[in-house]
């Protein structure tokens, strides 16, 4: 006989986890979550670079990024554990008078929203924020002070701490190779192992959300798209109290982790595809990018 649940999620990474303890929050008590890793979180979580910001161009995401500071904020009194929440800030630098009208149209938006810090900055403020930038290019920027940073993998772990506390079931190795599909609407899900029945799923596959959906007859425009993080060894001459930095010239971005900094820029050549090498070529452009607007990378003669 199959095991019946209210809700089945396929997926067990940070999205998964935070639906589940929601759901479990809110009274729901028979929860499964399938994970088809033998560890949770070894998908986007991760890989993540873990920054969390208010300042989105849609209203959706302003709204739904103001509700996950405030759990963030407040996350360790919610599930015994601590989120690694650093209210930061975000911090976006133009150096083209489009870039302005893109950051003012947002920081309208986000005013509208809700959003009580967030707000137009000049030059010369982003300069007293990050001394280190190369900055005659730079026309001005916005920035958030409640947007940050997380520990995907801390967050990842408080959710799935308290969730099975509150009756959750996890699952690992449970790769989905079937969903059932009935005249009512979906039926339940199968893995190698077992059948779990259930009028109510959930898709949390991250990368893998396309192939899941497919699986109930259903199209899902989701493609994995393969980014790098290049983290550095302890650096002392960025503050550790830095934003996470975003050069709009480039996509460039970086941010303090750990004793040193992490970079990353999203290569706007790359193809979809499921790719977990390494790209030496993406990862001098990072580097090339970073000693262009970093003064504090360049060689000294």
């Amino acid at each position: 006989m199959p095991s019946t649940a209210d809700v089945i999620i396929i997926g067990g990474g940070i999205v998964g986890a935070s639906i589940a303890w929601h759901l479990s929050s809110a009274g729901c008590r028979n929860v499964v979550i399938l994970e088809r890793e033998t560890q949770p979180g070894n998908g986007s979580t991760g890989k993540s670079m873990g920054g969390v910001r208010a300042q989105f161009s849609l209203a959706a995401d302003i709204r739904m990024s103001q509700y996950s500071i405030s759990v963030f904020r407040d996350f360790e009194k919610q599930t015994g554990h601590p989120s690694g929440y650093r209210p930061q800030g975000y911090l976006f630098a133009a150096t083209e008078p489009r870039h302005l009208e893109y950051l003012r149209a947002n920081h309208a938006r986000q005013v509208t929203e809700g959003v009580r810090d967030a707000r137009l900055i000049s030059r010369e403020e982003i300069v007293a924020m990050v001394p280190e930038l190369r900055s005659e290019d730079i026309l001005g920027g916005s920035f958030c002070g409640s947007d940050g940073f997380v520990d995907p993998h801390s967050v990842l772990t408080g959710f799935l701490k308290r969730t099975a506390e509150q009756g959750t079931q996890l699952v690992r190795e449970a790769r989905v190779i079937g969903i059932d599909v009935d005249g009512s609407g979906v039926a339940g899900v199968r893995t190698p192992k077992d059948v779990f029945s259930s009028r109510t799923v959930v898709n949390a596959a991250g990368p893998w959300a396309r192939e899941v959906a497919t699986l109930a007859r259903v199209q899902l425009p989701v493609e994995p798209l393969r980014r790098m993080l290049v983290p550095t060894e302890p650096f002392d001459r960025i503050s550790q109290r830095a934003p996470m930095t975003v050069d709009l010239s480039t996509g460039f971005h970086f941010r303090p982790e750990g004793l040193g900094f992490l970079m990353a820029w999203n290569n706007p050549a790359e193809t979809p595809g499921f790719k977990v090498n390494v790209d030496r070529g993406v990862v001098e452009k990072i580097l090339a990018l970073a000693a262009d607007r970093l003064r504090c990378l360049r060689r000294r003669k």
